[in-house]
């Protein structure tokens, strides 16, 4: 498995991935009328919108060259002023799960944070999506929530915390 920086070519594997997460990981949790309807070129027009903006994707590249998840880490600002790490997307197909895919992908994104002097990340997360458990078990607190707007119904999104990942999240053993 290469965890890499996506680029533009990227961007069909990495919506395949969008598409297939969202309609696993989110059954039973968001309306299954928005999963079904879920615009694939829309997606893929805004990855590519997003790579072609420098934004950073990290992708997760199988041994025969399959996009088999993503993540999307960013500097952002927390409630106070203050820069903090953000991964706002980080999705790994449901068949590759268990794998360590996940924790490889928040481990690059944690030490691009570092690099850019940024000691705090959260993890954005719907309260019920079975992703809480493993954002718990990488040492993430579940430390603020939102409401988060999909296809017109309000969901809960819990953020998972950690307040130091140099110490926290890249050197710690798994």
């Amino acid at each position: 498995m290469i965890i890499r920086k996506a680029s533009i070519y990227d961007s069909i594997g990495v919506t395949k991935v969008y598409v297939e997460t969202w309609k696993t990981a989110y059954r039973g949790i968001i309306d299954q009328d928005f999963l079904e309807n879920i615009n694939y070129d829309k997606q893929k027009r805004n990855f590519m919108n997003l790579l072609n903006k420098e934004g950073l994707i990290y992708v997760a590249e199988s041994k025969i060259g399959e996009i088999v998840g993503y993540a999307t880490p960013e500097v952002t600002k927390d409630d106070f002023g203050s820069n903090r790490g953000e991964i706002s997307m980080i999705y790994v197909l449901d068949r590759y799960q268990g794998e360590g895919i996940g924790h490889k992908l928040l481990q690059k994104s944690a030490e691009t944070l570092v690099k850019s002097d940024i000691k705090r990340m959260i993890v954005w997360v719907l309260k019920d999506n079975p992703a809480c458990g493993f954002l718990e078990a990488l040492g993430g607190t579940p430390k603020e929530t939102r409401l988060d707007q999909i296809g017109g119904i309000d969901y809960v999104s819990i953020g998972y915390v950690w307040d130091d990942i140099e110490k926290q999240f890249i050197f710690k053993e798994f």
